[in-house]
């Protein structure tokens, strides 16, 4: 007779070895779903530089290259156009200030200064005459007052003498009438002239006044005019040195055309240009050290241009202190400009891959150093050695500081010795 015989149950330990064999084929899988959706390259790491993390001082700093020019600079303009005639001084030469430098000639405009003078001159002449005529009209109405009074004057002696007579009869009525008519009209007239003299007076002191004014003009127009032919004789405007006169006898020059220039011969300035990253962080008062027949200078920021080209922009800085020796125009100095306080950060040494990532991220190589992983960071401040990093990085760790131009599109960097 035949016996059901019961399976036997897999005991539980080979449960246990089965879902972790089951675990470890399922991490494997993710892991190499994940690796391979990683975008990797592989570099050698002997074409890298790779630079420590650290804590240390960040002196706020940038170096810049400037050149000496003098602080003053005169340009020579032609005010009035011409033909060179004579050049006085040459190039180079110390000029003082009213030293001729060069005769110009135009014969138009001597022509057209000599028809001015003379339009000019009659215009005076003619106000003159006015001004002469309104003096005349005066003299002549308060000849007239005179003459009336004195009239008056006899009419009222008569008008006294008649009246007794009159009442004596001795004079007759018709006599006596005519004198006291006459008083009369004449004071009449006198009343009436006085009345046009006040009129006249008034008239006569506005037109001198406007005619005052346009004669004042007319001789500050014959005083530009016979300057303007002055103008044809170019002086030095400042005393200095003529480092510049590019023209030759004969040159015709319009209007406006630069002549040359006058420099200042005893005070200097630096004029730099600055990386348009500090554009930002450069003002006038902030000081520069550069050192100069082995000993160390400083020099302060006057004035920032605002305008970027070809990636810099431009300042001026002159000297703390005196002027110093044997300094020429044209001398280039290494600067070091000083942005702000030095401070206790964490730093990474300045490298190609900030001008490829802006200072945002970074390869972080990995302890045994086989890999490099891309991580976002926070950088600040940065001097001519060190960056600062605000966030995203450690003391200690390494970071690959080399140009990073073929890696911008990719995580990770396999690293072969």
């Amino acid at each position: 007779m035949d016996r059901v015989i019961e399976k036997q149950p897999r005991p539980w330990w080979q449960w246990v070895l089965a879902a972790i064999t089951l675990a470890a084929a399922v991490w494997g899988i993710v892991t190499l779903l994940q690796d391979a959706s990683i975008r990797t390259l592989r570099v050698s790491a002997d074409e890298l530089i790779i630079s420590d993390v650290s804590s240390g001082t960040l002196e706020d700093l940038t170096p810049i290259r400037g050149s000496v020019q003098p602080l003053n600079t005169v340009f020579l303009d032609a005010v009035d156009g011409g033909v060179v005639e004579e050049i006085l001084v040459e190039e180079g030469s110390y000029v003082e200030i009213g030293q001729p430098l060069l005769q110009l000639s135009n014969n138009t405009l001597q022509l057209q200064v000599a028809n001015n003078d003379t339009q000019t001159t009659e215009q005076l002449n003619n106000l003159k005459n006015i001004s002469n005529n309104l003096e005349t009209t005066r003299l002549q109405t308060e000849r007239q007052l005179i003459d009336i009074r004195f009239r008056i004057k006899e009419l009222e002696r008569n008008y006294a003498q008649l009246t007794p007579l009159l009442e004596k009869n001795l004079v007759s009525r018709s006599e006596y009438e005519t004198v006291r008519d006459e008083l009369e009209y004449q004071r009449q007239v006198y009343a009436n002239t006085q009345e046009r003299q006040e009129l006249e007076e008034k008239i006569r002191v506005e037109r001198l006044t406007q005619i005052e004014g346009q004669m004042s003009k007319l001789e500050e127009n014959l005083e530009l005019a016979k300057n303007t032919f002055e103008n044809l004789l170019v002086r030095a405007p400042v005393s200095g040195q003529l480092t510049s006169l590019p023209i030759q006898i004969g040159e015709n020059m319009n209007r406006g055309e630069r002549l040359g220039q006058i420099d200042s011969v005893d005070q200097y300035k630096i004029v730099a240009q600055v990386d348009e990253f500090y554009v930002s962080r450069v003002s006038p008062g902030q000081t520069a050290r550069f050192t100069l027949s082995n000993r160390e200078r400083a020099a302060e920021v006057t004035k920032v241009y605002p305008e970027i080209t070809q990636g810099s922009f431009t300042i001026d800085l002159e000297f703390s202190g005196p002027m110093p020796e044997n300094i020429r125009r044209g001398q280039t100095l290494q600067l070091e400009l000083t942005l702000g306080q030095s401070i206790e950060t964490l730093l990474i040494p300045v490298g190609g891959f900030i001008q490829d990532t802006g200072g945002n991220w970074v390869f972080v190589v990995n302890n045994d150093g086989s890999q490099a992983h891309r991580r976002d960071i926070t950088s600040g401040r940065r001097n001519n050695r060190f960056l600062e990093v605000q966030s995203g990085l450690e003391a200690g760790n390494r970071v690959i500081t080399s140009n990073y131009s073929q890696f911008l599109n990719y995580e990770r960097l396999d690293l072969n010795d």
